[in-house]
């Protein structure tokens, strides 16, 4: 190695090593910059795992051999409508399981003195029939409790949403278009957004609604390997009036805009967070410089040069590479697995969030991006102070 290299490599150790003990012998001034860093990490890692929960409780949930049929013009099940004519048609589609007719209603609720909407599922028995292709599963599976009894204002309710609220657990009475409803069972379906709904008799509820014949959609489960050969099967029947769609893109279609909404919030606010953590520790550092300049001098005169320049810039980013270090490790430690709700979204759907490795590492390269950033505008300040001494 170049002796001359050697010498600024060994001029600038003992520079942060100073830097470093005596940023430390100033506690407000490095609680202030390492905290600054670590409220940047848990902000990016805690909103972009926000995210991925949402994506991966719907990829998740994709369940080989399920499809759904809803009308072709509509934008949601909700506004779905499938004849009993066209229900007829879809049961006899070649390969199939099981067909489970289905009528879904919107309703608000309070569980948390919050009004907040949540979807009700009118079934038949043939709900608790749609199997998994793979391994002969059924999809949904009753946990606690017992079934709905037709005819009967009972419920049962998704494990998501009774492990999120106390008041819908099994036992507890819930009121549903001014009626009394017994919460009786417990039911799961491995995860699936259909965890965060209610299921009740679809005659009883289209009763109790005022509703007519038709159904809003049609589950299907199938020996068929691709939706491709379903929607092939319907062609010149149902195809100018039903579309038929797999679990992963029914699933992941109906929170889409939910995803892109999270995207942009997180681009948005973790870009608001990086110029407010930017402009503090630039403002940070130039105090710090203020209060130091006698013994910049002192470093200039013992012939460490240009080295200073450097010096500040590895304290900065060392000090960006520890807080967001150990943001990220608050943010797993904290937040991972978490259970969060789309409140405000077109019904409630519950989902934890997911903080992974390749999240903690992003917000740790940002927090050193963002204090490699800062360092490049305290320089000026630094030479500033250093100037004709």
């Amino acid at each position: 190695m170049n002796p001359r290299s050697s010498s600024k490599i060994h001029q600038l150790g003992i520079l942060l090593g100073i830097g470093l003990r005596n940023l430390w012998r100033r506690p407000l001034y490095f609680t202030a910059i390492l905290s600054s860093f670590i409220f940047l990490a848990v902000i990016v890692t805690s909103l972009f795992s926000l995210r991925a929960g949402l994506i991966g409780a719907l990829e998740s949930s994709a369940e080989p051999g399920l499809y759904f049929a809803q009308s072709k013009d509509s934008s949601s099940e909700l506004t779905s409508t499938i004849t009993r004519t066209q229900a007829a048609q879809l049961s006899r589609l070649p390969g199939l399981v099981a067909a489970s007719p289905e009528w879904v209603v919107l309703v608000r609720l309070r569980p948390d003195n919050v009004e907040k909407e949540y979807l009700v599922r009118g079934v038949t028995p043939a709900a608790f029939t749609l199997m998994n292709a793979n391994n002969g599963q059924p999809l949904v599976t009753l946990t606690r409790g017992r079934a709905f009894q037709p005819g009967q204002n009972e419920l049962v309710v998704g494990a998501s949403l009774a492990r999120h609220y106390p008041t819908f657990h099994v036992g507890e009475t819930i009121r549903l278009h001014d009626r009394d409803w017994k919460i009786v069972g417990e039911f799961t379906t491995g995860g699936s957004p259909r965890q965060s709904e209610f299921m009740a008799d679809l005659e009883h509820i289209r009763t109790s609604w005022g509703a007519g014949l038709d159904y809003n959609l049609v589950a299907l489960t199938s020996n068929v390997t691709s939706v491709e050969q379903l929607q092939q099967a319907i062609q010149g029947t149902l195809n100018d009036r039903v579309a038929i769609s797999d679990s992963r893109t029914y699933y992941a279609g109906s929170s889409e805009g939910l995803g892109q909404v999270l995207l942009w919030f997180g681009l948005l606010f973790s870009l608001l967070a990086g110029v407010s953590v930017t402009a503090g520790i630039i403002a940070l550092c130039e105090s710090l410089i203020a209060n130091q300049q006698d013994q910049l001098a002192i470093t200039l005169l013992l012939g460490f040069g240009r080295v200073i320049d450097v010096s500040y810039l590895c304290q900065t980013l060392l000090l960006g590479l520890a807080g967001s270090s150990i943001g990220a490790l608050l943010s797993m430690l904290l937040f991972n697995g978490i259970t969060f709700t789309t409140f405000g979204h077109a019904h409630e759907l519950v989902f934890p969030m997911m903080v992974s490795g390749k999240m903690q590492m992003i917000s740790i390269a940002y927090g050193v991006f963002i204090s490699f950033i800062a360092s490049l505008f305290v320089l000026p300040a630094i030479r500033a102070a250093t100037k004709g001494k």
